[in-house]
């Protein structure tokens, strides 16, 4: 194992560099590098594949990238599997993997950038599926370098937020995520709950195991979630970004009744009402506006994009402009999503 200062990869690509970066191939890795980071009296945390965050120039600490991709088969019945994958498996590449052995339930997650260990630290979340709904427990190896299975119950899961999520960003170390463990269906009941998702295949939306008549395979409902994704969100690849940039905002019914005037009409969530974030950027005027290098995406002003050489600091004053913006406009206040780690 071997310590060392690190350029940090994010699909932001801003320049970041941690003071001490380490890749953890075992639990010996893992218990070790908390053993460092405690002697040094500095903090631990993973980042993963750098999906979800906002990296500033110089990450403090110790920075660790578990490697583990493994994907183990730990039960199996006529309905459902239990899966326990690495922290380090590409999320994409799990989302494939699944679908090709029969075990279903993650379709409406492909796409998503990040590892198998970023997905319960963001609850991650689309097309009317969080993977909170198919997590079964999450492992971790804590500050006092005992391993521990977390129940989904515990895990505290909201909107795009987590117990994890929570202690990444907090003055406390974070427990280092080894694996997450999922149960996923053998029967293929597609989910198209989501309006955009339902329209693709000209149904109405249904959520799974209800639908009447001939549904999608699940196959069909991944490749329509990529086609869906790819024709509105840009590839972090060619054009830097985070996904969704904003959490759509939690409303009550005075909030509800204002937004009418504006032409805005939230939607139910749970017991209560949530708005497109989205829509209120593009009300506000910012669809494809840019400052320098920074950018809210034309087609999805949910995303912002950097163009260029746009630095942590750029991208979060463009953000608050958006977000000062939106508040005079609907008196809103819009979240971040990512986490903005430094």
């Amino acid at each position: 194992m071997t310590i060392a200062q690190r350029d940090l990869p994010n699909t932001m690509n801003l320049a970041a560099t941690a003071v001490a970066a380490v890749d953890l191939t075992s639990l010996e890795d893992a218990k070790e590098a908390i053993f460092q980071a405690e002697n040094a009296g500095i903090r631990l945390r993973c980042l993963g594949e750098g999906s979800n965050v906002v990296l500033m120039p110089k990450v403090a600490g110790l920075v660790c990238y578990v490697k583990d991709a493994s994907v183990a088969l730990l039960a199996r019945d006529a309905e459902s599997v239990r899966i326990q994958v690495g922290a380090g498996k590409n999320w994409h590449e799990l989302v494939e993997e699944t679908l090709s052995q029969g075990w279903f339930g993650l379709e409406n997650l492909s796409l998503i950038p990040g590892s198998v260990g970023a997905a319960p630290i963001q609850n991650i979340g689309a097309y009317g599926v969080e993977v909170a709904q198919l997590i079964e427990s999450v492992t971790v190896i804590e500050a006092n370098q005992k391993v521990r299975e977390i129940p989904v119950g515990d895990c505290s899961f909201a909107y795009r937020d987590s117990i994890f999520k929570a202690r990444l960003t907090s003055a406390e170390n974070a427990p280092v995520i080894l694996s997450v463990t999922f149960r996923l269906n053998r029967r293929p009941d597609v989910n198209l709950s989501y309006d955009e998702l339902a329209a693709f295949f000209g149904l109405e939306p249904f959520q799974a195991g209800i639908s009447k008549g001939k549904s999608p395979s699940p196959l069909q409902v991944a490749n329509a979630v990529v086609a869906i994704r790819r024709a509105k969100l840009p590839d972090p690849q060619e054009y830097p970004n985070v996904g969704s940039f904003f959490k759509n905002p939690v409303i009550d019914a005075d909030a509800a009744q204002r937004l009418e005037a504006h032409s805005v009409r939230p939607y139910e969530f749970g017991e209560g009402l949530k708005v497109s974030a989205a829509q209120l950027i593009d009300r506000a005027g910012w669809k494809g506006k840019r400052r320098g290098d920074v950018g809210c995406w034309p087609q999805q002003p949910l995303v912002l994009v950097n163009y260029g050489r746009a630095s942590a600091s750029n991208l979060l004053e463009f953000a608050q402009e958006v977000q000062q913006s939106v508040a005079e406009q609907f008196q809103i206040q819009l979240e971040l999503e990512p986490s903005v780690v430094s």
